[in-house]
């Protein structure tokens, strides 16, 4: 019989699979699609996601030898509560049901948690993700902590989100006379197909708009910040600080006060962005000499897929 791992990474932006061999440990098949975030796009669209998803899954696992799913990781976003796991363990389950995968043990947990001690091979450490969202973990090598990751209505500072609505608020203030000239109207324009400040405005408004079609908008900042644009350069170092703050506060509900420490930062808004990177690294660094400030390497469902064949060597 073969024996797989089934992990799947679902973001606000996209969501990951990946179908391991056991024995080899090697990826015999992966696919994404979009974000499967219940918060975001409502239950019935999350489960639709999962089930196509799934369904892609079902179909390579027909054309292997007498096969079985041993352990799947479902490592979700949108899971920030007791109620948010009931609710989307039940938006997993039904995806499962409903594509006939026969599944011996399902893990279902927070994406970021998840990436947090798959990153740190569960040990001591510490996971800043600022993508479309942002959200700090950190784990004391007993206990796990978390910061930020309250959604884009009231939090979410320094994230990809925040960034392009920071680039949006911009360019309304440039074309009102309110704010500085900066060429990030250019190029939100140039990549939107608008001429002017009013088509923009009904971007924002237009049904088929999306959270992480405007945290796109972000993605400008590192090229205007190599053009020396004031503008991009302030709202860079501000996301930096806010940053920050998110991953002091994890910290100290770990109580770390100093020694070796690792910190990895993941998501698009810090890793395509270096002066947010560097801003952020230096900062921290002058707080906590000894905290070891990195990039994540791989993508998450790489870590993912770690911490699942630890699951199973545990079994």
């Amino acid at each position: 019989m073969m024996k797989w791992l089934l992990i799947v990474d679902g973001g606000a932006t996209k969501t990951a699979c990946a179908v391991v061999h056991v024995e080899s440990g090697e990826i015999k098949y992966s696919n994404s699609t979009k974000g499967s975030n219940y918060q975001a796009i409502g239950t019935e669209s999350a489960s639709a996601v999962l089930q196509s998803l799934l369904a892609n899954v079902y179909d390579f696992l027909q054309k292997q030898e007498d096969s079985k799913i041993e352990v799947a990781t479902f490592a979700l976003s949108g899971i920030d509560s007791p109620k948010d796991h009931e609710i989307v363990s039940a938006i997993v389950q039904q995806a499962i049901s409903s594509t006939s995968l026969q599944v011996d043990t399902l893990i279902i947990e927070n994406d970021a948690q998840a990436t947090l001690l798959g990153v740190t091979a569960e040990q001591a450490g510490a996971l800043l993700i600022a993508g479309t969202g942002a959200i700090a973990y950190a784990f004391d090598g007993s206990k796990i902590a978390r910061a930020g990751g309250w959604g884009h209505r009231a939090g979410d500072e320094g994230s990809g989100y925040w960034l392009g609505q920071e680039v949006i608020r911009a360019i309304f203030k440039m074309e009102d006379g309110r704010g500085e000239p900066t060429i990030l109207k250019n190029a939100v324009y140039h990549y939107l197909r608008i001429q002017d400040v009013t088509e923009l405005a009904a971007w924002l408004f237009n049904p088929s708009y999306t959270n992480a079609q405007l945290a796109k908008m972000g993605a400008f900042l590192a090229d205007a910040v190599t053009k020396k644009d004031s503008c991009a350069i302030q709202i860079s170092m501000q996301a930096a600080h806010e940053l920050v703050l998110l991953a002091c506060a994890v910290l100290k509900k770990i109580g770390y006060n100093g020694g070796t420490f690792n910190l990895y930062c993941n998501g698009g808004a810090i890793k395509h962005n270096p002066i947010i990177f560097k801003t952020f690294s230096q900062e921290m660094k002058s707080m906590y000499p000894q905290i070891e400030v990195s990039l994540c390497q791989h993508q998450p469902i790489y870590y993912l897929i770690e911490r699942t064949k630890r699951a199973y060597d545990n079994l």
